[in-house]
């Protein structure tokens, strides 16, 4: 089963959240179809998606993720909320990347350099937050550390794998999340720092095995770690389809019109779990006249 886990150092100078999402990013590369590399660049933002979600959010709160570099992927999308219920989709599926000089495929160059990396949190009752950066990297890890560091003020480092074998499935994906805290000093950071560059990554170590208790220990290497939580990492519910005709209500009406007169109906195709919606005349009349019943009431 996928999970997240929340850690504290004993000494109270770290925070780290680490994940196992290998069967949420395998679950949702097969269902849209994606390439492999594809599978690399999406899974790594879903897993990192989590992750920072699980240290922003509280209660209620949702949170969606825009990736636009301009690279042949097109824009990366996720979500997730408070219970880490997690979806997304891309704009181009079967985008394949470049080889860099090593022979390996170019993820950077998949994702692109030349755009942003838009955060949005959304709490019931208050306007949306957006936090907004440009691409560093277009690893994914190191830009959702840079937005950490500039949109939250949270020294952070965020490490984000996926492993896929030559048949291009998912054999394991998981990342790392580690946040300084109050009292934590130079010669730790840098001990740290140094560690964290020559451990393996993530995926690896989920594929020997190892549990979330074992890669803390990896992460930390001296340091001693208390888990505090251990949650379900899970794939959200398909929207329900009254939110599709709630989407359909806030057309113009002229669109909705065209929709009964010329297409006599229509179809919706869910973005993040390739489900269709028919919606029919009656049903498209319905919405178009609680529309106009709800402008009168405010008139």
């Amino acid at each position: 089963m996928d999970y997240l886990a929340k850690s504290i150092t004993k000494n109270g100078h770290f925070r780290a959240y680490v994940a196992d999402a290998s069967n949420v990013v395998k679950q949702m590369t097969e269902m849209h179809k994606m390439s492999p590399d594809v599978t690399v660049a999406f899974g790594r933002t879903l897993i990192a998606t989590a992750l920072v979600g699980s240290s922003l959010l509280k209660e209620d709160d949702q949170m969606h993720i825009s990736i636009n570099g301009r690279g042949a992927i097109g824009q990366i999308v996720t979500e997730t909320n408070s219970k880490s219920e997690l979806r997304g989709y891309v704009t181009n599926p079967k985008a394949i990347a470049k080889t860099n000089t090593n022979g390996e495929a170019d993820i950077s160059n998949l994702v692109g350099l030349n755009g942003t990396l838009r955060v949005t949190k959304v709490h019931p009752g208050l306007d949306p937050y957006t936090g907004e950066v440009k691409l560093v990297t277009g690893q994914i890890g190191d830009d959702f550390t840079y937005y950490l560091a500039q949109s939250e003020q949270i020294p952070s480092a965020v490490g984000v794998s996926v492993f896929v074998d030559s048949k291009g499935l998912v054999k394991s994906a998981g990342g790392f999340l580690l946040q300084t805290l109050p009292g934590a000093n130079d010669t730790e950071l840098d001990l740290l720092e140094q560690h964290l560059r020559k451990m393996p990554n993530i995926s690896s170590m989920l594929a020997e095995g190892l549990s979330a208790n074992q890669i803390l220990a990896q992460l930390f290497a001296n340091l001693k770690v208390d888990i505090l939580e251990t949650i379900p990492l899970k794939t959200a519910d398909e929207l329900p389809k009254k939110w599709y005709a709630d989407a359909i209500g806030t057309l113009p009406k002229k669109e909705i019109q065209a929709m009964i007169d010329e297409d006599h109906g229509a179809e919706i195709v869910s973005r993040f779990t390739e489900k269709k919606y028919n919606f029919s005349k009656e049903e498209l009349k319905k919405i178009l006249a609680l529309k106009m019943d709800k402008k009168l009431g405010e008139e």
